[in-house]
């Protein structure tokens, strides 16, 4: 999306309205007994501010929240390769808090980041580059780690 566009500053303003921030979390699976490596999750994280009081999970705030932070997902997402697919995962209703944030309550978005066939097998340099192109571009946008 090009930088300058009405909706480009609408992603920015989610971004600011929000506080969204990002986690990169490693995503295993047991394969015959082993625990294995297979991708990333990385979880875009908002605070539901606008909330008159505490957000309690399911909320008309918390959904509010979930919902801009999957526009800014779709909006900054690079494209899927032959190798790699990103999944959104469902709203889970949930408030979540975190330590490194002060517990403050977050909704979070959590993006799946597997092999796009044979999801399987071990993370290899194919999630590692969409990884790295991925936190490239929300950096751009302002959405920090942590």
């Amino acid at each position: 999306m090009p930088p300058n566009t009405p909706e480009s500053q609408d992603i920015r303003e989610l971004v600011e309205r929000f506080h969204v921030c990002r986690d990169v979390w490693p995503e295993y699976a047991f394969i015959k007994h082993e625990k294995r490596q297979i991708g990333f999750e990385l979880d875009l994280s908002g605070f539901p501010q606008d909330a008159e009081k505490h957000p309690e999970p399911g909320c008309k705030e918390s959904l509010e929240t979930y919902q801009a932070l999957v526009r800014i997902a779709e909006a900054v997402l690079p494209l899927a390769d032959k190798n790699t697919t990103c999944q959104l995962e469902p709203y889970d209703q949930s408030i979540h808090y975190s330590s490194q944030r002060g517990d403050r309550p977050e909704v979070i978005l959590k993006i799946r980041i597997l092999h796009r066939n044979a999801f399987e097998r071990p993370v290899d340099p194919a999630e590692f580059q969409y990884l790295e192109d991925l936190q490239r571009r929300l950096e751009e946008w302002g959405i920090r780690q942590h």
